[in-house]
């Protein structure tokens, strides 16, 4: 299903960089009508409607093309979107304004808002305080619109909006798949894999949850995980507890895990040449799960640096970028050299107790038990399924990622 001319032409008429930085991305028309048919069995009890980033009114289009009865109010902030599409939608049951979401107060609550907002991560302190006990680190945008969407819901009311896939388990969103799980009943988590946005690869789902009457029992056990205190959702829990049985995690088997120390683009003076300098293992090192040196083009790019290392051995993890396919790299350092880890790779160490003082030969077979878990098909599948093309935390590697007794 192709995207509309209106939806082309607007795309056209905003840069890739404002896009961007403001999270703007038309949603595919399949996955628009994916999601009405997901709807279908509520809409009887549905009049109002509110689509909060109706961007090119694609939403709108179809809602009132199939249900032309239905009262829509679309916000758009983007002036040159919203000016592009105010004149197309002239019916009287249909309303666009220009309007920034996050500060709009209608006079009534609706009993469907429906969307895909807007994604891009923003600085805490611009973020009103109303809304932090919903996350921790940094904000996406995408979080606040889904509690203010949740705050104007009627009783019975429905929420169904496209999110980034990785809402449904990374670890910043915690508090509000814990909110949503508490207060509101998950109806359905759909998977978007075959639907294509203009200028982006970003995996999402669809996730549509109903508001009940107060003192109601709300189950959503089929959707949930609790993972090390940790709420997770997903569509397969089936496949999630498979993954898990017969594993613990790395915290469990005594591991602790942190972020390599160097950053390199701020250490410039002090890399070198020099072989008998301290080893700088870069993440592009690491290549097919084994160290493979390489030498860089980039001038300033050193593979030594002046600064004392360890030789302590240890497993590094590519931690991923956070863009692009993320490339699943690990690797046993064991060298009687001098080294250090740079900052986009993560480091597994085993922290040895008073009383369990361990040879290094000891040490690389708990090492090499790990190795073997990493191996596993297993690994390799909850990696996709859970992380997806995401970059992963240390929190996630130490308390969420599973390690099996090879």
């Amino acid at each position: 299903m192709e995207y509309s001319a209106l939806s082309r032409e607007l795309t056209s008429k905003i840069s890739k960089d404002e896009k961007k930085e403001n999270g703007i991305y038309f949603t595919p028309p399949s996955c628009v009508y994916n999601n009405i048919q997901f709807l279908h069995p509520y809409i009887s009890n549905i009049t109002s409607v509110l689509e909060p980033s109706c961007g090119s009114g694609e939403y709108i289009n179809a809602l009132h093309s199939i249900y032309p009865s239905l009262n829509i109010t679309g916000i758009e902030y983007n002036k040159t979107i919203y000016d592009g599409i105010v004149g197309h939608f002239s019916v009287k049951n249909v309303a666009v304004l220009n309007a920034d979401y996050l500060q709009y107060k209608p006079v009534a609550n609706y009993d469907l808002i429906i969307g895909n907002p807007p994604y891009y991560v923003m600085k805490k302190d611009a973020v009103a305080k109303e809304y932090h006990k919903y996350f921790d680190g940094r904000p996406n945008i995408f979080i606040l619109f889904i509690i203010k969407s949740l705050q104007l819901l009627n009783e019975n009311g429905i929420l169904s909006f496209i999110l980034p896939k990785n809402f449904l388990n990374c670890l910043y969103y915690d508090k509000t798949r814990a909110h949503i799980n508490s207060l509101f009943q998950i109806l359905h988590i759909v998977d978007c894999k075959d639907d294509k946005y203009i200028e982006t690869q970003q995996e999402t789902i669809i996730l549509i949850i109903k508001k009940h009457k107060p003192g109601l029992a709300i189950d959503n056990s089929s959707f949930i995980l609790s993972i090390s205190g940790h709420t997770i959702f997903t569509n397969d829990k089936i496949r999630f507890t498979e993954l898990y049985k017969d594993s613990k995690t790395l915290s469990e088997l005594g591991f602790k895990v942190s972020v390599g120390t160097v950053v390199w683009n701020q250490c410039k003076d002090i890399l070198t040449d020099d072989v008998t300098q301290t080893r700088l293992i870069y993440s592009s090192d690491i290549q097919n799960n084994a160290l493979s040196i390489k030498q860089y083009n980039n001038d300033q790019k050193k593979n030594y640096i002046k600064k004392a290392g360890n030789k302590r051995p240890l497993i590094v993890i590519n931690r991923g970028y956070g863009v692009g396919e993320y490339k699943f790299n690990y690797c046993l350092i064991d060298t009687d050299k001098d080294y250090l880890i740079e900052n986009h790779l993560i480091c597994i160490e085993y922290i040895s107790l008073e009383d369990d003082v361990l040879t290094r030969k000891e040490l690389i077979d708990k090492y090499n038990k790990i190795i073997m878990s990493l191996k596993d098909k297993r690994t390799q599948e909850f990696i996709d399924v859970y992380f997806g093309n995401n970059a992963i935390n240390t929190t996630e590697l130490n308390s969420v990622l599973p390690i099996y007794e090879i």
